[in-house]
C-alpha cells in the first residue's frame, strides 16, 4: 500500500476521533442541574423507562435501554412509529419516557407527546436544539452541545450519536450507584456471561455431594481409603468422625509421597493396612457452600490445592469442590 495513502487515511480517522473526543469533553462540561433532575425523575418512577428515537438516534436508544436494564433500571426500546399503531400499550402509569432526537423535531416522536400527556407519563429528552419543540414540551431536557458532526461532510450522525450514547451511559451509571446496584446484582442479570459466572455461581452450585463424595471413617485402613478414592475419582478422600465432622484429608499427592518413603515391613505386613489417621493431613483447607466459586478458585490457587472440602458451621462435611468443576463452568 502506498505510504502516503495509508498515512492520509490514518490522519482522517484521527480527525474524526478527535472531533468526537472534543464533543464528549464539551458535553461533560455542559452538564447542569437538569441531569440531576433526570436521574430523580427516573428514580421516582415506579415502572420502566421507555427509550425512544428514530433512525440513528433509535439505534442509540436501543443500546441505552439495554444498558439501563442490565444495570438495575428496567427499560425497553419503544419505536415511536410503532407506538402510535398499538405499541403505546406497553406504557403504564409510573413509567418514564426518554426520547432522543438531535433536532428535537422528529415528527414520529412529536406525535407521541399528546398521548404521553394523556396518560401522565413524564418525558425526558436528549436533544441538540434548546428551542426545539421536543425540548420545550419535556419535563426535563438534556442538551447535547454539538455544533458539527465529524467527517468531511459534517452531516452524518457521528458526534451527536456518540454524545447521546455517552450521556445514556452516564445516566445508567449514576442510577446504578444510587440504587446500590452491586456486583452480585450485575451477575444475577448476566448468568450466561463470563462476569455472571464469576460473580453469581457459588460453591454450592458446583460441589459434589451425597454418594459422589469419597468419605471414610477415622481408623479405616489405607488400602480401603485408596479404593474409595479410586471409585469416586476426585483425587481426594475426606476422613470424618462418627458425627461427620472432618478430621483430615488424603490426596493423590499424599499417596505419592507415602510411596516414596515407605517400604514393605515383613513383620507388620504392608503399611497399606495401617489406619489412614497416620497419613492424613489434619485441619485441611475448607470453605462454606455460599462462597462465590470464583473466590474458591482464588483460594485454591493461593494454597496450591486442586480440591476444597465444603463444611458447615459445625465442621460437618457437605461437599467437595474440584478445580476442574470450576474450569468446566468457565469460572476460571
Amino acid at each position: 500500500m502506498n505510504d502516503g495513502k495509508m498515512e492520509n487515511r490514518i490522519r482522517k480517522a484521527r480527525e474524526v476521533l478527535d472531533e468526537e473526543s472534543r464533543a464528549l469533553s464539551a458535553l461533560s462540561h455542559s452538564l447542569d442541574e437538569a441531569f440531576s433532575r433526570a436521574v430523580a425523575a427516573i428514580l421516582q418512577g415506579s415502572g420502566k423507562v421507555a427509550v425512544t428515537g428514530m433512525g440513528k438516534s433509535g439505534h442509540v436508544a436501543r443500546k441505552i435501554a439495554a444498558t439501563l436494564s442490565s444495570t438495575g433500571t428496567p427499560a425497553f426500546f419503544l419505536h415511536p412509529g410503532e407506538a402510535v399503531h398499538g405499541d403505546l400499550g406497553a406504557l403504564d402509569r409510573g413509567d418514564t419516557v426518554l426520547a432522543l432526537s438531535k433536532s428535537g423535531e422528529t415528527q414520529e416522536i412529536l406525535d407521541l407527546l399528546p398521548l404521553l400527556k394523556r396518560i401522565d407519563i413524564p418525558l425526558i429528552s436528549i436533544v441538540c436544539e434548546r428551542e426545539s419543540t421536543l425540548a420545550r414540551l419535556s419535563e426535563v431536557t438534556l442538551l447535547i452541545p454539538v455544533t458539527r458532526e465529524a467527517g468531511p461532510l459534517g452531516i452524518a450522525p457521528t458526534t451527536s450519536t456518540t454524545s447521546m450514547l455517552a450521556l445514556g451511559d452516564a445516566l445508567a451509571m449514576v442510577l446504578l450507584e444510587e440504587r446500590a446496584f452491586d456486583v452480585g446484582d450485575f451477575a444475577r442479570l448476566h448468568p450466561g456471561g463470563m462476569l455472571g459466572r464469576r460473580y453469581y455461581l457459588k460453591v454450592s452450585d458446583l460441589m459434589h455431594t451425597g454418594n459422589a463424595l469419597p468419605v471414610v471413617a477415622s481408623g479405616t485402613a489405607l488400602r480401603e481409603v485408596i479404593m474409595e478414592m479410586t471409585a469416586k475419582k476426585l483425587g481426594i478422600a475426606a476422613i470424618t468422625d462418627p458425627g461427620n465432622r472432618v478430621l483430615g484429608i488424603l490426596t493423590d499427592g499424599d499417596l505419592r509421597r507415602i510411596l516414596e518413603r515407605r517400604t514393605f515391613d515383613s513383620v507388620r505386613g504392608t503399611f497399606l493396612d495401617d489406619p489412614v489417621d497416620g497419613f492424613m493431613t489434619r485441619s485441611p483447607v475448607s470453605v462454606r457452600k455460599d462462597l462465590l466459586a470464583s473466590e474458591a478458585v482464588a483460594l485454591m490457587e493461593h494454597r496450591k490445592v486442586s480440591q476444597l472440602l465444603v463444611v458447615d458451621e459445625e465442621g460437618q462435611l457437605e461437599g467437595i469442590l474440584h478445580f476442574h468443576d470450576c474450569l468446566r463452568a468457565k469460572v476460571v
